[in-house]
């Protein structure tokens, strides 16, 4: 279980590189590894305690166990489905992706599926034995993972000042390349992944982490900063969602300790205000000019908005167009239970689990995370169902044009927070009520 959690805090700055050989990719080989061992730590304490966890969550277990299954019908029936498998062949923009072999893709798909979810194994073990996961322990993990997003925006604010290349490019209209800011990441997808944990974990943990509300306000501000500049546009959306959701939370705590006569630290607000105001003119006297230009790219370089153009989105409608094509012609057995895989990159959740799972995949997953978002808010205390809503947004609109449920750190960090939110539900509230209703920025 410890194993479990050093890995998961430290795959961050692991992960620094990726995408940069085409050898042994080493952060699958640490997913693998983790989520052995957190499946594993389960199920040597279920055959200590002889006990079961929450039906709730074997429930859960069970529809990752039909996901399995229609992997495996699929899997046999490719033989059977290579004509219709022959029109995935045709790919009119690189945003589809590279070729997919079906034979070695479907078990890369179940197994993805299986690491992505293998925190589950933690959340069970941590109802059996909430003992085991203090909110201290669990904020030290979350510490380190704030910190792998602190390097990682440094290189990227380093790739902006021309002090270190590109991975990555944003073609434009006119058939040129901007860079794009990704850290240590290939994709700037992988850095608003952790960029966007990392703010939600500094709202909910920053206190608990011994981080002053100034420094707090200091990591929130250079990661929002470093999703702008990336110019992901939904980590720039999701960024701005998360950070709304809890400021908003916040003021009206502010308001509502003032209308009881508590007094509020204006000298604190005032210096947080009066930093982020240096902070942001110093930026923009280095970097005005660069980050004026990603502006302008971010929002003029949008694509056609007509579903039915294959430019719009940038190619996403091409994609799913095509798609929806090839699923007219398929029979009931693959609206059933999918291909098993992705003969292209769909740039959408309920697209993508449809493709791979067919309906009975949509319908599995969607009862899946609508059963985690009930059993995990019937946990946490009153205040922090908020963070929880955040959490469940966020993967919502991440998936509308990326595919959160296919990356497995991604659900790590998903899950994660939900055991947080877990661990603090047996925190006394009355210190961390009058904390935060002056100065800090943490869920009660």
């Amino acid at each position: 279980m410890t194993a479990a959690l050093v890995l998961l805090a430290v795959k961050p700055l692991l992960d620094i590189g990726e995408g940069g050989g085409d050898g042994l990719d080493v952060g699958v080989l640490l997913s693998a590894l983790g989520a052995g061992l957190m499946i594993g730590a389960l199920c040597l304490f279920l055959l200590d305690v002889r006990r079961l966890p929450p039906r709730p969550l074997l429930l859960m277990a069970a529809g990752l166990v039909v996901l399995l299954i229609l992997s495996a019908i699929s899997y046999l029936a490719v033989p059977a489905r290579s004509d219709l498998l022959e029109f995935f062949d045709v790919r009119r923009h690189a945003i589809y992706g590279p070729g997919q072999d079906p034979a070695s893709a479907i078990p890369a798909e179940a197994m993805r599926m299986v690491v992505g979810f293998a925190p589950l194994a933690l959340i069970a073990l941590m109802v059996l034995r909430r003992d085991w996961f203090p909110v201290r322990r669990l904020g030290l993990v979350a510490g380190v993972v704030v910190l792998g997003a602190v390097v990682h925006s440094v290189l990227a604010w380093l790739q902006v000042a021309g002090v270190m290349p590109y991975s990555f490019f944003f073609e434009l209209a006119d058939y040129q390349k901007i860079g794009r800011a990704s850290g240590g990441y290939f994709h700037p997808m992988s850095l608003g992944r952790l960029l966007m944990f990392a703010v939600f974990l500094v709202y909910v943990l920053g206190r608990r982490m011994r981080v002053p509300t100034a420094v707090q306000y200091a990591l929130i501000g250079l990661f929002v900063a470093t999703g702008v500049v990336s110019l992901h546009r939904f980590t720039i959306l999701c960024l701005g969602l998360i950070v709304a959701a809890f400021e908003v939370q916040r003021l009206r705590r502010l308001l509502a300790a003032r209308r009881r006569g508590h007094r509020v630290d204006r000298r604190a607000v005032a210096g947080v205000g009066g930093a982020a105001i240096a902070a942001a003119a110093v930026v923009a006297v280095l970097w005005g000019e660069t980050i004026w230009h990603r502006a302008e790219v971010v929002l003029t370089e949008v694509g056609s908005f007509d579903v039915r153009s294959d430019t719009f989105m940038h190619g996403r409608g091409a994609i799913w167009n095509d798609t929806m094509g090839i699923l007219g012609r398929a029979g009931w057995d693959v609206w059933l239970a999918g291909f098993g895989y992705e003969p292209w990159d769909m740039h959408n959740d309920v697209m993508r689990l449809l493709v791979v799972w067919g309906v009975v995949g949509v319908v599995v997953t969607a009862a899946l995370l609508v059963g985690l978002y009930r059993f995990v808010g019937a946990r946490v205390q009153r205040s922090h169902r908020l963070a929880l809503a955040v959490l469940f947004g966020a993967l919502v609109v991440f998936g509308l044009t990326q595919k959160p449920l296919a990356y497995p750190y991604f659900l790590w960090l998903f899950l994660f927070g939900q055991m947080v939110l877990l661990a603090a539900a047996d925190e006394p509230t009355e210190p961390a009520d009058r904390h935060d209703e002056t100065s800090g920025v943490g869920l009660r």
